[in-house]
């Protein structure tokens, strides 16, 4: 895009949460640049939930009619103590209820419709990493980037995510520099993955979740996604002494885990395990929890933050 050095709004983050305001900026014809450190928009997470009352708010944003062929809605969450099936709980009178799905989706597709609704390349600096937010009093908000360049704005959006730079300046312009790390580790490990279609599904086995409680605290749930492919998560507590200072885990692999989920019972398994679902993977993540536990004010002069830089929720639940 063409580079100037005023905006009326500058978003610190090409999120989910940062490219939804823009495109909530764009539809009000509100002078707006989305700063993403990224080098591009990259494939990132497995896939996302999305309930009637986003639904909603994406359809004002012309996003619903993108995503809905990509989505696959749920009809129901099969539950589940090992092997044993508790309850199953009904989604399918969900849109006539509420006037929309609830719908799964991979992320990166969401992803790309909320970028294209922001206005895309045309509307978004790459390789712009927010440093550092000056709000003095008589002038224009400043931000500083990693490469030197400075932008100026009315008014400044931190949407950068759990470990946010807007936030730690804005602890300095409420001069409580002693609570910028406010997240915490939460003693939980997640993991989740995204698998290519399973040919062995039958009609039925379309739209049902399976939510499974495991032994020792741990969790793992499968929802349906478009082709029947399988979002998976996975939540356990981190093992005694678990380094917590990193959030994603470098090399991780189906064999990590496999290592861990590979023999629990899953009734989408040909042999009745989630390591045949895991087979299936075309993508592992796995990663640390954090959790925001306290800030003084989400917002402060003309500097404000939005989503996980605010509010950090877990990585596996939420909305």
């Amino acid at each position: 895009m063409e580079s100037t050095s005023h905006y009326k709004v500058i978003i610190a983050g090409g999120g989910l949460g940062g490219l939804t305001l823009a495109a909530m900026l764009r539809q009000l014809n509100v002078d707006y640049v989305v700063l993403e450190r990224a080098k591009e928009l990259r494939a990132v997470g497995a896939a996302i939930s999305l309930a009637p009352n986003a639904l909603r708010v994406l359809d004002q944003l012309g996003v619903y009619d993108v995503i809905r062929p990509q989505a696959q809605p749920v009809k129901r969450v099969d539950v589940y103590r090992n092997s044993t099936k508790w309850s199953s709980l009904s989604f399918e009178d969900v849109e006539d209820l509420y006037g929309y799905p609830v719908l799964k989706i991979e992320r990166h597709a969401f992803h790309h419709a909320l970028y294209d609704a922001a206005g895309g390349e045309a509307k978004t600096l790459f390789n712009a990493e927010l440093v550092d937010v000056q709000d003095q009093p008589g002038s224009p908000v400043r931000v500083k980037l990693a490469d030197g360049r400075e932008l100026t704005a009315d008014l400044v959006i931190g949407a950068d995510g759990i470990r946010s730079a807007t936030r730690r300046a804005l602890a300095r312009n409420l001069n409580a520099p002693k609570v910028v790390n406010t997240i915490k580790f939460t003693g939980r490990v997640h993991f989740s993955g995204y698998t290519a279609p399973l040919p062995h599904l039958k009609q039925e086995d379309i739209g049902v979740a399976h939510w499974i409680f495991l032994d020792r605290g741990s969790t793992l749930t499968t929802w349906p996604c478009i082709d029947n492919r399988q979002w998976f998560i996975g939540v356990m507590l981190a093992k005694p002494g678990e380094d917590p200072s990193a959030s994603i885990w470098k090399d991780t692999s189906r064999k990590t885990i496999a290592d861990i989920y590979g023999q629990a019972p899953h009734p989408f398994g040909k042999d009745g395990t989630f390591g045949n679902v895991l087979d299936h993977s075309e993508r592992v993540i796995a990663s640390n929890v954090f959790a925001e536990t306290d800030f003084p004010s989400m917002a402060a002069g003309r500097v404000a933050l939005l989503g996980d830089a605010g509010h950090a929720i877990t990585s596996f639940f939420g909305q």
